[in-house]
C-alpha cells in the first residue's frame, strides 16, 4: 500500500469515528425530554408531510387548502419517513440527527479538499459539537437536509474547479436546484458559485444553470396550476418581506429581527399566493417609506445574524424554533470563537492559495440575505459548515505551521 493510500484511509477512519460521535449527540439531542413544544415552522413541516404521506398532497396544516408555503425538499423527506414507519416529533427529530450526521462527514471531506487532512478533521470535529448545527439538526426544521446538499453542492464546486466539465457543471447546478427547493435563498448561490467558477466558459455554466432550472421546474409548475398567482418555490419568501419592515422590526426589542404580528389577514377570495403577494407589496412600501432608516436596520439585522446583538434575546428566539434551551448558551459562545479563528483561517487558506470561493460564497450569502431581508440564527446556519473549515484551518496552522498545500484526491 502506498504512503498516499495510507493516509487516505487514515483519514477516513478518523472521520468515520467523528462521525459516529456526531450521530450520537445528535441521537441524544433528539431523544432528549427538554425541547420546546413544536410550534411555527417546525410543526408546519410535520404536519404537511404527514398530509403527504396520507396521499393529500401539499395541503396546508389546519386547512384543506393546498399550499407551498415552504419548499417541498424536507416535508417530502419526512413524508417518505412516515411511509416508513418513522412517525411523530421524536422519529422526525432522529431523521434530521442522521441527515446532519451526513453533512458532518460532508464539512470534513470538504475541510479536506480546501486545506488537507488536518483541517479537515478538524472541521469535522468542530461540525459534530457545535450546539448551533447540532441543534438545528434535531430542530424539526429544514435545515439539516439544506446542509447535507450545501455541502454536496461545495464538494462538487471543487471538482468542478479542478476540471470545468459541462457534466460536472450540471450535476452543481442540480444539487444547487435540490438545496433551493429545501431553502429558497439557495438558489443565490448558482451565481455566487457557478459564475466565479466557470467565468466565460458558457457550455459549462449553461449547463449549470439549466440543470438548477430542471429541478426546481416540476415544483414551479405544480404551483402555477395550483395557483393564479405565480409561485417560483415558496410562498414564503413573499411574506418575510412584511414582518421584517415594519414598526415593530425598525425599533425596539425587535429591530432588525422579524414580527408575524406586521402581517395583515387574509380577504376574502385571497388563496396563500395572493396573500403572499399582497404581503410583499405592502413590506416593501414601507421600506421604501423609511429608507433612511435602513442603514441601522442592517446593522442590527447582521449582528443579530452573528449573535452579536442580544445575548439572552437570541437565547429566547432560538428556542421558539425549536433548539434545546440549555446547549443554546454553549452554542453562542462556540459560534463567537468560529468567528474570532475564521478570518485568520481565511488569511492561512489564502497564502497557501487554496481554493476559497467554494468556502466563503455561503459566507457572502449569509451576510447579504441578513442586509436585505432580516436577521436570525436559522440564517446563518449555511455559514455556519465555512465557518467550521476556516477555524480548522486557523487551529491547524498552530499545530502544524510548516505544512502547506491541499488534498486534491
Amino acid at each position: 500500500m502506498s504512503l498516499a493510500a495510507a493516509a487516505r484511509g487514515r483519514f477516513h477512519s478518523l472521520l468515520g469515528l467523528i462521525a459516529l460521535g456526531a450521530l450520537g449527540i445528535r441521537v441524544l439531542a433528539a431523544l432528549e425530554a427538554e425541547h420546546p413544544r413544536v410550534q411555527g415552522d417546525a410543526l408546519t413541516f410535520h404536519l404537511v408531510a404527514q398530509h403527504l404521506a396520507d396521499g393529500n398532497g401539499f395541503r396546508g396544516p389546519f386547512v384543506t387548502a393546498r399550499t407551498a408555503e415552504h419548499p417541498p425538499g424536507w416535508e417530502l423527506v419526512l413524508a417518505l419517513a412516515d411511509l416508513l414507519g418513522a412517525t411523530g416529533f421524536e422519529s422526525h427529530r432522529i431523521v434530521g440527527a442522521l441527515v446532519g450526521t451526513l453533512t458532518v462527514a460532508g464539512v470534513g471531506l470538504l475541510g479536506r479538499r480546501v486545506g488537507g487532512d488536518a483541517v479537515g478533521l478538524i472541521a469535522a470535529a468542530l461540525a459534530a459539537v457545535h450546539p448551533m448545527l447540532w441543534g438545528a439538526d434535531v430542530s424539526l426544521m429544514s435545515e439539516p437536509l439544506y446542509g447535507l446538499l450545501l455541502v454536496a453542492a461545495l464538494l462538487l464546486a471543487t471538482r468542478v474547479r479542478d476540471r470545468p466539465t459541462a457534466g460536472r457543471a450540471a450535476a452543481l447546478g442540480a444539487v444547487l436546484g435540490l438545496a433551493a427547493l429545501t431553502r429558497g435563498e439557495a438558489i443565490a448561490l448558482l451565481v455566487l458559485l457557478a459564475i466565479p467558477l466557470l467565468r466565460r466558459r458558457w457550455k459549462p455554466m449553461a449547463a449549470a444553470f439549466a440543470a438548477c432550472a430542471l429541478v426546481i421546474a416540476p415544483w414551479t409548475v405544480r404551483n402555477l396550476v395550483r395557483f393564479d398567482t405565480p409561485v417560483l418555490i415558496s410562498t414564503n419568501a413573499n411574506t418575510v418581506w412584511i414582518g421584517a419592515n415594519c414598526d415593530e422590526t425598525y425599533g425596539g426589542a425587535l429591530k432588525g429581527h422579524w414580527s408575524y404580528r406586521c402581517f395583515t389577514p387574509m380577504r376574502p377570495g385571497e388563496d396563500e399566493a395572493e396573500w403572499s403577494v399582497r404581503q410583499r407589496a405592502e413590506g416593501l412600501e414601507y421600506l421604501r417609506e423609511h429608507a433612511g432608516s435602513l442603514p441601522g436596520v442592517a446593522v442590527a439585522r447582521v449582528a443579530r445574524t452573528l449573535e452579536l446583538w442580544d445575548f439572552s434575546q437570541s437565547q429566547f428566539l432560538n428556542a421558539q424554533e425549536g433548539r434545546a434551551v440549555r446547549p443554546l448558551s454553549w452554542g453562542i459562545r462556540m459560534t463567537w470563537a468560529l468567528l474570532l479563528l475564521a478570518p485568520v483561517g481565511a488569511f492561512v487558506l489564502a497564502r497557501r492559495r487554496a481554493p476559497l470561493v467554494e468556502v466563503l460564497a455561503p459566507v457572502v450569502l449569509v451576510l447579504a440575505l441578513a442586509v436585505v431581508v432580516y436577521g436570525m440564527t436559522r440564517f446563518r446556519f449555511a455559514a455556519e459548515p465555512s465557518l467550521c473549515i476556516l477555524a480548522a484551518a486557523s487551529l491547524a496552522a498552530l499545530r502544524w505551521p510548516t505544512r502547506s498545500g491541499t488534498s486534491r484526491t
